[in-house]
């Protein structure tokens, strides 16, 4: 038998942590609500039964003390009743005086003890639990003639500190749970605003179940978001850049050429401000600088290496999301978003105001992209420059064609085809957004 009690305690001692691990673990992921609410409560209790106990314990000292001023005073009053009889002998007016004195106070017995500890009289009989004895000496003029004793019964006082305890007990746990309601609402409204950053932060719908804490599910919704290429905007600043290589993506507005004699003003604006959103929002997640180069054409020029990745991979992925996602929108509404695009390198970037330079430079660089485009590609044409590129050799799949040495983007390796589906879903939920 000991040794099979050493085999089991253990396996108990193992329960009971693993029993523990469980409660932590469901206080961890239950909804905000509850955690602030049991928090609160918890430390609402805790504080109460500290300021109870603190009550009980100065309350309980005041009692003794007061007890014992009492029961010193009986004893001394005895004391002096009995000293009388002791000098005259009369042990009978000394039991007499005993009996009235127990009859008329608190005094459950009284004793009257002589210098030896020899009883000389007596008197009551003490009942209950809670008994406690004091002592005065009983004097003859100067002299020490016995000592008197006086038993007094504190049931009373000891039922009065308890009921006093347990009506605090009763208070503190009223007072919890009213803190625990109070929470409960306070993390209602904030788990209700975390989940609504969650739902505008999601990026697809596609049925997981999230965590039933807001916080946790606020974390997996900030965790999912393309990070790393929603932040490579780089706003660096100085004439030196326009004399540093760049791609340009060049977006032939084929649609745009129908659309311009058969609409109405108001529906051409509408029309082209819905593009103007869509080339921005695709633009804006690489730091392209966007610019309208022909009648019926748009440029989008990128510099330098990003986080994403150098230029020209930035201008791939850029003209990757704006034909999806126009191919998304035209399956949406009754007007064609047809688009065909072409990315290209030049040596000197897109100048401006106070150099004319570049500008002027990007002109043949514009100009071989349009006819590129011209040929009506059905997929993103990649000069030879482009397709040189460390990034876009490393990262994108492409396929020659017959148009002017260019090759045609194929696919896109992942992780990043992961991360431009993500962008897609993005910009598709802000151009959903009204104006």
């Amino acid at each position: 038998m000991p040794g099979d009690w050493f085999i089991l305690a253990p396996s108990f001692t193992g329960d009971r942590q693993g029993e523990q691990d469980n409660v932590l673990d469901r206080l961890r992921n239950a909804p905000l609500s509850q955690q602030i609410a049991t928090s609160a409560a918890l430390l609402c209790l805790l504080a109460s039964l500290a300021m109870v106990i603190l009550a009980a314990i100065s309350s309980r000292h005041m009692q003794h003390r007061q007890q014992a001023e009492f029961g010193t005073a009986l004893a001394r009053q005895v004391a002096a009743r009995v000293g009388l009889a002791l000098e005259t002998g009369d042990l009978l007016s000394l039991r007499a005086s005993l009996q009235r004195f127990v009859d008329n106070s608190a005094a459950q017995r009284v004793i009257v003890n002589d210098v030896e500890g020899k009883p000389l009289g007596e008197a009551g009989e003490p009942s209950g639990r809670y008994l406690q004895q004091f002592s005065a000496p009983v004097r003859i003029e100067s002299n020490i003639a016995g000592e008197a004793l006086v038993t007094i019964a504190t049931d009373n006082t000891s039922g009065d500190q308890r009921r006093f305890v347990l009506s605090l007990l009763g208070l503190a746990v009223v007072l919890s749970l009213a803190v625990y309601g109070g929470g409960l609402q306070v993390g209602k409204a904030l788990g209700g605003r975390f989940r609504k950053l969650s739902r505008h932060l999601a990026l697809e719908e596609n049925g997981k179940r999230l965590p039933v804490n807001e916080v946790a599910a606020l974390e997996r919704q900030v965790h999912a978001l393309p990070m790393d290429l929603l932040r490579t905007r780089d706003n660096s600043a100085g004439s030196d850049e326009h004399y540093r290589g760049s791609a340009v993506l060049y977006l032939q507005l084929d649609s745009l050429s129908d659309y311009v004699d058969t609409l109405d003003e108001q529906s051409l604006h509408r029309y082209i401000a819905r593009l103007h959103r869509l080339v921005q929002t695709a633009a804006g997640f690489y730091g392209g600088e966007l610019q309208v180069v022909r009648q019926f054409a748009l440029a989008v020029y990128f510099t330098g290496a990003g986080k994403a990745g150098s230029a020209a991979f930035r201008a791939a992925c850029c003209a990757w999301l704006v034909q999806a996602a126009a191919r998304e929108l035209e399956a949406k509404q009754s007007l064609s978003l047809r688009v065909f695009s072409a990315v290209g390198l030049s040596e000197l970037g897109v100048g401006d105001s106070a150099d004319i330079y570049p500008g002027l430079y990007m002109q043949s660089t514009l100009d071989e992209l349009q006819l590129a485009c011209e040929s009506r590609p059905p997929k993103i044409l990649l000069s030879p420059a482009v397709c040189a590129d460390t990034d876009i050799d490393g990262r994108l799949q492409h396929q020659s064609t017959e148009i002017m040495d260019y090759a045609m983007l194929a696919s896109v390796s992942d992780p990043y085809a992961d991360l431009l589906e993500r962008q897609l879903r993005l910009t598709l939920k802000r151009l959903a957004e009204p104006v």
